[in-house]
């Protein structure tokens, strides 16, 4: 009788234990685009941008793109295949002298992720190819591009402060 009570309080420990293990994180990706443009509302507004131009919610001077909708105004400076995500957005500037270019994305599942990753470097070597002999200080910052992962999402990030918005994307992802 002790050896099946023994065993039973193994498996249900082992099972508790299990249960109580790192579980996926399932963010949303509107979210975090949410965040990034606060953090670059505030840079913004810290270099003189009148606070009346962030009334609706945009960047003044950037498109957002949702990668996964039709209805689109603006075509989107990466192509995604659709299929391969569930999520994905594009925030860049909107004037063709500034690099600024985030990308945010959750893949349907951990087998597209290397595929994506594979299409936002192609995305830095182009940016690079159009600003290596265009603008010397966007150059720059298309070189100190952040590209990074977190299970199914992926953020390219080139902007003034990438550090700044890759700490908003880790952050979407601790447990609160």
């Amino acid at each position: 009788m002790k050896k099946i009570l023994s065993f039973i309080i193994s498996v249900l420990t082992i099972f508790t234990i299990a249960g109580c293990g790192k579980q996926a994180v399932n963010v949303s990706v509107s979210n975090i685009i949410t965040d990034i443009k606060g953090v670059m509302a505030e840079d913004m507004k810290k270099g003189g941008v009148d606070e009346e131009r962030f009334k609706d919610g945009k960047l003044p001077g950037y498109i957002e793109v949702d990668l996964t909708s039709e209805d689109n105004k603006f075509p989107a400076p990466i192509k995604i295949n659709k299929d391969d995500i569930e999520e994905g957005y594009v925030l860049a500037s909107m004037i063709n002298v500034r690099s600024d270019e985030i990308i945010v994305l959750k893949a349907k599942d951990e087998s597209k992720v290397a595929d994506l990753k594979a299409k936002l470097e192609e995305e830095k070597q182009k940016q690079i190819k159009i600003w290596e002999q265009y603008l010397p200080d966007q150059y720059e910052k298309v070189k100190n591009n952040i590209i990074k992962t977190k299970g199914k999402y992926l953020i390219y990030i080139t902007a003034n402060n990438p550090e700044k918005i890759e700490e908003v994307f880790d952050k979407a992802f601790e447990r609160k």
